[in-house]
């Protein structure tokens, strides 16, 4: 470092670490939902967000313990790696967690007992689309601790497709319920589940399932480790969306920039590190096989 003239730099601000495109996206989202906010003043329990997410039926791990000098080694899981349903969740700046809505890929809903605390749909693909968008609206959103006293409301999204039709649009003024849309590239900064919750919620849910496969010896007729089933997927959701803290919901909107103290008291609080955030990739769970590079 010495002869090629180099030192270790700390960034000190977003500017240094963002290009300029970003830069305004963050000041103009910024400065948008601080309009909104002095002009509305929302509630806390009335500020919110939501994010679909895919949660697949295997999880296998990263690593296994295997005697040393194996160049590979096999981990025998149902087959099932690649398929997944699609949860959205949804989060309100006071703390409150909304309850989980999952849409499986298939044509009927299921027959088996399901736990409570949780809505199902189907989709031929397994994919959030408008009238299921507009089903979560009315069935979650409008229907969140509050709401029937139908105050004014903000609900933050990215910008996928079935969040901005006409329709929805349309629903939300009749609702009286403010959309902020997070820029395109920003949802790793902006959106309160993709910084904070997402990727704790799915720690959770690959816990669940390590420990239910170590105990689980089923096989199917063919001789083949059985799956989880529907409702075992949607308990183990349940259980890791409850064990996720209220504290952990109520800072990932200050950390965003959603809900701070319009008097400036809290502009610090976007410093602050967050919980965690989401990977976007999930190699850790498209994979049978693990290699030993030691």
């Amino acid at each position: 470092m010495a002869r090629h003239d180099l030192v270790i730099r700390r960034w000190t601000s977003i500017a240094q670490r963002l290009p300029n495109t970003y830069q305004e996206k963050l000041l103009a989202f910024q400065k948008h939902v601080l309009k909104l906010r002095k002009t509305h003043n929302y509630t806390m329990g009335a500020t919110g967000n939501v994010d679909e997410t895919p949660v697949f039926f295997e999880m296998p791990g990263e690593s296994t313990v295997n005697k040393a000098g194996e160049k590979t080694v096999h981990v025998r899981t149902a087959g099932a790696e690649k398929q997944r349903c699609t949860v959205m969740l949804g989060i309100t700046a006071d703390g409150n967690k909304l309850p989980p809505f999952v849409i499986f890929k298939r044509k009927t809903l299921p027959k088996e007992k399901l736990p409570p605390g949780i809505l199902v749909r189907v989709q031929e693909k397994g994919w959030m689309t408008e009238e299921l968008y507009l089903d979560w609206l009315k069935s979650v959103w409008f229907r969140r601790p509050g709401a029937l006293l139908r105050q004014r409301s903000m609900l933050v999204v990215d910008s996928f497709r079935s969040h901005l039709t006409e329709n929805v649009k349309v629903k939300m003024r009749q609702e009286k319920s403010d959309m902020v849309v997070i820029p395109g590239g920003m949802t790793g900064m902006l959106q309160p589940l993709d910084v904070s919750i997402n990727r704790p919620f799915k720690s959770h849910l690959r816990r669940f399932y390590r420990d239910w496969r170590c105990g689980s010896t089923e096989m199917t007729p063919t001789g083949r480790l059985k799956k989880p089933s529907l409702s075992q997927m949607c308990e183990w959701i349940v259980a890791a969306w409850n064990t996720i803290p209220e504290e952990m919901v109520s800072k990932s909107f200050k950390v965003t920039s959603i809900s701070n103290a319009m008097d400036g008291t809290e502009d610090d609080a976007v410093w602050l590190t967050s919980p965690d955030s989401e990977t976007s990739s999930e190699s850790d769970i498209d994979s049978n096989e693990s290699s030993d590079e030691q």
